[in-house]
């Protein structure tokens, strides 16, 4: 006749637990008691740190027209050949906090920041600055690298904001996506041959960073 494979039969009959076992129990109850408690106690800890941490949490403005594809670069035929782009910010005064873009070759570059004309063009410099690009700030298109300016010295920015790139010295190239922002221009200030805001298909790889 056949084993009968039921649970109640045989060796698989549950039997009563001895003292040994009773007390090794009641160890493991209490150890996994203390155990509940120090976990517990690290989520605590680690939400009080999160929420210490989430104070000092602020938040910043990217601003960019891009669409973060380098598609091919952009040339300075001479030293009064600019490209330009503009930045509409959101309501209110933003604190510049940097300026971002992405170099294709190494020269000297000069970095303007204009306001805005009643006529929608550049007006006055805010700030000018001249940033030599050497091999370790180069990039490729694609490996993510930025060159960051700092814009600590810059008052409040509102309304619309133009920032100018143009070569200073050597032949320094900036890269451009494929995007037709329709936010990008070219001009010439040569005064003997001027080329008035012209727009351009490529946006140059620039981005402006604020605090609201």
């Amino acid at each position: 006749m056949a084993a009968d494979p039921s649970p109640a039969s045989g060796s698989h009959v549950a039997k009563p637990a001895g003292p040994a076992a009773l007390a090794l129990l009641g160890r493991a109850t209490v150890a996994a008691a203390w155990l509940s408690i120090m976990v517990a106690w690290v989520a605590w800890v680690a939400c009080a740190s999160s929420g210490a941490a989430g104070a000092a949490r602020r938040c910043e403005l990217v601003m960019a027209h891009d669409d973060n594809r380098a598609a091919g670069t952009i040339a300075f035929p001479s030293r009064t050949y600019e490209s330009i782009v503009r930045f509409e910010l959101p309501a209110g005064d933003h604190r510049p906090l940097r300026l971002r873009f992405q170099a294709a070759s190494a020269g000297s570059v000069a970095i303007t920041v204009y306001g805005s004309t009643p006529l929608e063009t550049p007006g006055d410099p805010l700030l000018s600055i001249t940033r030599e690009l050497g091999p370790g700030e180069l990039s490729d298109g694609r490996d993510c690298r930025w060159v960051v300016e700092e814009l600590a010295g810059l008052r409040a920015l509102s309304g619309v904001v133009w920032v100018g790139l143009r070569k200073e010295g050597g032949e320094p190239t900036i890269w451009s996506s494929g995007a037709v922002s329709g936010q990008a221009f070219v001009r010439n200030n040569d005064p003997k041959n001027p080329m008035e805001l012209l727009p351009v298909k490529r946006t140059p790889m620039v981005r402006l960073e604020l605090a609201p």
